[in-house]
Protein backbone atom coordinates (compact mmCIF):
# COMPACT_ATOMS: atom_id res chain seq x y z
CA UNK A 1 0.00 0.00 0.00
CA UNK A 2 0.97 3.97 -0.86
CA UNK A 3 0.09 7.11 0.56
CA UNK A 4 1.34 10.16 0.15
CA UNK A 5 1.88 12.72 2.92
CA UNK A 6 2.14 16.39 1.33
CA UNK A 7 4.54 18.92 3.85
CA UNK A 8 5.74 22.30 4.55
CA UNK A 9 8.56 23.26 7.02
CA UNK A 10 6.86 26.08 7.96
CA UNK A 11 3.61 24.80 9.06
CA UNK A 12 2.74 23.86 12.22
CA UNK A 13 -0.54 21.53 11.93
CA UNK A 14 2.51 19.56 9.87
CA UNK A 15 4.54 19.58 12.69
CA UNK A 16 1.47 18.75 14.85
CA UNK A 17 0.74 15.30 12.56
CA UNK A 18 4.26 14.33 12.15
CA UNK A 19 4.39 11.92 15.18
CA UNK A 20 1.54 10.27 14.00
CA UNK A 21 2.77 9.83 10.25
CA UNK A 22 5.77 8.31 12.22
CA UNK A 23 4.53 5.60 14.06
CA UNK A 24 2.17 4.46 11.14
CA UNK A 25 5.26 4.45 9.05
CA UNK A 26 7.14 2.24 11.53
CA UNK A 27 3.96 0.52 12.80
CA UNK A 28 2.41 -0.67 9.52
CA UNK A 29 3.28 -2.11 6.39
CA UNK A 30 2.94 1.10 4.73
CA UNK A 31 4.86 3.10 2.08
CA UNK A 32 4.30 6.40 2.92
CA UNK A 33 5.69 8.93 0.34
CA UNK A 34 7.07 11.84 1.57
CA UNK A 35 6.11 15.29 -0.36
CA UNK A 36 7.94 17.99 0.38
CA UNK A 37 6.93 21.37 -0.91
CA UNK A 38 7.77 24.81 -0.39
CA UNK A 39 5.07 27.08 1.95
CA UNK A 40 2.31 28.70 0.76
CA UNK A 41 3.87 32.30 1.35
CA UNK A 42 6.43 30.62 -1.71
CA UNK A 43 4.01 29.05 -4.16
CA UNK A 44 0.98 31.47 -3.48
CA UNK A 45 1.87 34.82 -1.83
CA UNK A 46 -1.83 36.30 -2.91
CA UNK A 47 -2.89 33.88 -0.36
CA UNK A 48 -1.81 36.33 2.45
CA UNK A 49 -3.02 39.83 0.82
CA UNK A 50 -5.04 41.36 3.09
CA UNK A 51 -4.38 38.93 6.37
CA UNK A 52 -3.21 40.51 9.33
CA UNK A 53 -2.67 40.09 12.86
CA UNK A 54 -6.35 40.43 14.25
CA UNK A 55 -8.08 38.31 11.04
CA UNK A 56 -5.48 35.89 10.48
CA UNK A 57 -2.04 35.30 12.59
CA UNK A 58 -3.73 35.49 16.14
CA UNK A 59 -6.86 33.20 15.41
CA UNK A 60 -4.47 30.28 14.10
CA UNK A 61 -2.30 31.01 17.14
CA UNK A 62 -4.75 30.40 19.22
CA UNK A 63 -6.39 27.36 17.14
CA UNK A 64 -2.59 25.76 17.14
CA UNK A 65 -1.34 26.66 20.93
CA UNK A 66 -5.10 24.76 21.80
CA UNK A 67 -4.39 21.85 19.31
CA UNK A 68 -0.54 21.39 20.73
CA UNK A 69 -2.25 20.92 24.17
CA UNK A 70 -4.73 18.52 23.26
CA UNK A 71 -1.58 16.47 21.59
CA UNK A 72 0.60 17.14 24.84
CA UNK A 73 3.37 18.68 21.93
CA UNK A 74 5.37 21.72 23.31
CA UNK A 75 4.42 24.66 20.42
CA UNK A 76 6.20 28.13 20.74
CA UNK A 77 6.25 30.54 17.82
CA UNK A 78 9.25 29.83 15.57
CA UNK A 79 12.37 31.66 15.97
CA UNK A 80 13.50 32.78 13.65
CA UNK A 81 10.35 32.17 11.32
CA UNK A 82 11.38 29.93 8.25
CA UNK A 83 9.44 32.46 6.58
CA UNK A 84 10.42 36.24 6.88
CA UNK A 85 6.93 38.04 6.86
CA UNK A 86 5.33 40.90 9.07
CA UNK A 87 2.31 39.50 11.43
CA UNK A 88 1.09 43.25 11.44
CA UNK A 89 0.35 43.12 7.63
CA UNK A 90 0.68 39.65 6.28
CA UNK A 91 3.80 41.33 3.89
CA UNK A 92 6.06 38.45 2.36
CA UNK A 93 9.59 40.15 2.70
CA UNK A 94 11.76 39.38 -0.74
CA UNK A 95 14.62 38.09 1.12
CA UNK A 96 14.37 34.86 2.73
CA UNK A 97 17.47 33.58 4.16
CA UNK A 98 16.26 30.29 5.71
CA UNK A 99 13.41 28.81 3.73
CA UNK A 100 15.00 27.39 0.98
CA UNK A 101 18.11 26.14 3.08
CA UNK A 102 16.16 24.23 4.90
CA UNK A 103 13.59 23.06 2.51
CA UNK A 104 16.44 21.46 -0.08
CA UNK A 105 17.94 19.92 3.29
CA UNK A 106 14.79 18.30 3.77
CA UNK A 107 14.42 16.96 0.31
CA UNK A 108 17.97 15.88 0.21
CA UNK A 109 17.13 13.71 2.98
CA UNK A 110 14.02 12.57 1.14
CA UNK A 111 16.87 11.04 -1.47
CA UNK A 112 18.52 9.04 0.96
CA UNK A 113 14.85 8.06 2.36
CA UNK A 114 14.81 9.97 5.28
CA UNK A 115 12.71 12.73 4.87
CA UNK A 116 10.15 12.24 7.15
CA UNK A 117 12.59 11.03 9.81
CA UNK A 118 14.51 14.20 9.11
CA UNK A 119 11.14 16.60 9.23
CA UNK A 120 9.78 15.42 12.50
CA UNK A 121 13.33 16.11 14.05
CA UNK A 122 13.34 19.51 12.72
CA UNK A 123 9.85 20.44 13.03
CA UNK A 124 11.05 20.31 17.00
CA UNK A 125 13.63 22.49 16.72
CA UNK A 126 11.06 24.84 14.79
CA UNK A 127 8.07 24.76 16.47
CA UNK A 128 8.99 22.92 19.70
CA UNK A 129 12.03 24.88 20.90
CA UNK A 130 12.16 28.82 21.50
CA UNK A 131 14.70 29.71 19.46
CA UNK A 132 17.80 28.62 17.38
CA UNK A 133 16.73 25.74 14.76
CA UNK A 134 18.23 27.19 12.58
CA UNK A 135 21.74 27.10 14.06
CA UNK A 136 24.14 24.69 12.14
CA UNK A 137 24.89 22.49 15.20
CA UNK A 138 21.11 21.88 15.88
CA UNK A 139 20.27 21.16 12.06
CA UNK A 140 23.79 19.22 12.14
CA UNK A 141 22.15 16.96 15.38
CA UNK A 142 18.87 16.17 14.23
CA UNK A 143 20.62 14.89 10.44
CA UNK A 144 22.85 12.99 13.05
CA UNK A 145 19.02 11.21 14.70
CA UNK A 146 18.74 10.10 11.81
CA UNK A 147 21.46 8.32 10.68
CA UNK A 148 22.80 10.81 7.77
CA UNK A 149 25.65 12.61 7.11
CA UNK A 150 25.34 16.57 7.76
CA UNK A 151 28.10 17.48 5.70
CA UNK A 152 27.21 14.97 2.58
CA UNK A 153 24.11 16.60 2.59
CA UNK A 154 25.23 20.24 2.26
CA UNK A 155 27.21 19.50 -0.51
CA UNK A 156 24.53 17.91 -2.42
CA UNK A 157 22.53 20.26 -1.87
CA UNK A 158 25.52 22.40 -3.53
CA UNK A 159 26.13 19.90 -6.47
CA UNK A 160 22.20 19.18 -7.01
CA UNK A 161 20.20 22.35 -6.48
CA UNK A 162 18.07 22.09 -9.60
CA UNK A 163 17.52 18.56 -9.11
CA UNK A 164 15.94 19.27 -5.99
CA UNK A 165 14.32 22.43 -6.64
CA UNK A 166 12.90 20.50 -9.73
CA UNK A 167 11.70 17.79 -6.96
CA UNK A 168 9.85 19.83 -4.98
CA UNK A 169 8.15 21.25 -7.88
CA UNK A 170 6.77 18.31 -9.19
CA UNK A 171 5.23 17.39 -5.23
CA UNK A 172 3.45 20.66 -5.89
CA UNK A 173 1.87 19.45 -9.33
CA UNK A 174 1.07 16.42 -7.49
CA UNK A 175 -0.44 18.44 -4.70
CA UNK A 176 -2.34 20.59 -7.00
CA UNK A 177 -3.52 17.38 -9.26
CA UNK A 178 -4.68 16.10 -5.94
CA UNK A 179 -7.37 18.81 -5.75
CA UNK A 180 -5.49 21.25 -2.61
CA UNK A 181 -2.94 23.72 -2.04
CA UNK A 182 -2.35 23.37 2.26
CA UNK A 183 -0.67 20.90 3.80
CA UNK A 184 -0.54 18.76 6.18
CA UNK A 185 -1.95 16.74 3.33
CA UNK A 186 -2.69 12.81 2.79
CA UNK A 187 -3.67 11.61 -0.32
CA UNK A 188 -5.10 7.89 -0.53
CA UNK A 189 -6.15 6.71 -4.06
CA UNK A 190 -8.32 9.32 -4.76
CA UNK A 191 -9.12 10.54 -1.23
CA UNK A 192 -7.51 13.34 0.14
CA UNK A 193 -7.10 14.07 4.43
CA UNK A 194 -6.68 18.31 4.80
CA UNK A 195 -5.02 18.85 8.17
CA UNK A 196 -3.44 16.83 10.60
CA UNK A 197 -7.11 16.59 12.55
CA UNK A 198 -7.85 14.23 9.29
CA UNK A 199 -5.66 11.76 10.45
CA UNK A 200 -7.44 9.47 12.10
CA UNK A 201 -9.94 9.29 9.28
CA UNK A 202 -6.72 8.61 7.09
CA UNK A 203 -6.26 6.03 9.21
CA UNK A 204 -9.07 4.13 9.48
CA UNK A 205 -9.45 4.42 5.64
CA UNK A 206 -6.25 2.40 5.38
CA UNK A 207 -7.15 -0.19 7.49
CA UNK A 208 -10.82 -0.62 6.00
CA UNK A 209 -8.14 -1.43 2.93
CA UNK A 210 -6.21 -3.97 4.46
CA UNK A 211 -3.15 -1.95 5.77
CA UNK A 212 -1.47 -4.53 8.09
CA UNK A 213 0.66 -4.08 10.93
CA UNK A 214 4.55 -5.38 9.63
Amino acid sequence: MKADFFFSYRSPYSYLVLPRILKLKKEYDIDIQFKLVYPLAIRQPEFFKGKNFFSFFLLKTIDIRSKARRLNMPFYMPNPDPIQQSYITGKINKDQPYIFDICHLGMVAEFHNKGIEFAHQVSHLIFGTKSGWNDESNLRRAAENVGLDFNRMRQEVTDNEDTIVKAIKTNQSLQQQAGHHGVPLMVYKNKTFFGQDKFDEFKELLLQEGMQRR
